[in-house]
């Protein structure tokens, strides 16, 4: 639903976002620069503060696995897995064997960062083992 420039959206967790500008500059520096030296199991709560960060107002988040909805309607696309990544990217994986939140991370231009820095797009063996089901979205300015 559209309201004055204000988006309502209860099911996907989006409850209120207002139009700003993207700027996945300042959103990736953001995730690296707050990036924990470990995960601590909150991937999804840093994203959001890193998109927050670049520009875009989102107020309630969700579960990792859920962006995929989110995203499309924060005019984030889908690009092609093989794509040369481009800074402000984001990657948000599904729910698989014992991760059921999925994970999400920002690609910051030299590595993804969730809620540490990681050194590979795969996080865990989970999702190695059961080949994971995974998408990657850009927002252009």
């Amino acid at each position: 639903m559209l309201l004055a420039g204000v988006i309502i959206l209860s099911a996907s967790g989006l409850l209120y976002l207002r139009h700003s500008e993207w700027s996945p500059e300042e959103a990736a520096q953001y995730a690296t620069e707050h990036a924990e030296k470990k995960s601590v199991g909150m991937c999804a709560l840093y994203v959001r503060k890193a998109i927050i960060a670049g520009g875009i107002p989102l107020y309630v988040g969700g579960d990792a696995w859920s962006y995929k909805y989110t995203l499309p309607i924060l005019n984030f696309h889908q690009v092609g897995k093989k794509s040369e990544r481009e800074v402000g990217d984001i990657v948000v994986f599904q729910p698989i064997g014992g991760r059921k939140y999925g994970h999400i991370a920002i690609w910051n231009g030299k590595q993804w960062v969730s809620d540490f820095k990681q050194r590979n797009l795969i996080v865990h063996s989970d999702y190695l083992k059961e080949g994971a089901d995974y998408t990657i979205y850009r927002r252009d300015r």
